[in-house]
């Protein structure tokens, strides 16, 4: 889901479409993802 996001810059539908999931489950998949790897950089950080 990162990778396809942000490292190939594909759109929500396009990463959807290459999934083959619905955009919601982008969204929802995206923010879990997104949310750990903030709490993996703070506790690398603290």
């Amino acid at each position: 889901m990162i990778a396809c996001r942000f490292f190939l810059d594909l759109s929500e539908e396009e990463t959807a479409a290459a999934l083959g999931v619905r955009k919601g489950t982008v969204k929802s998949r995206q923010s879990r993802a997104l949310e750990r790897l903030r709490e993996q950089m703070e506790q690398t950080r603290g």
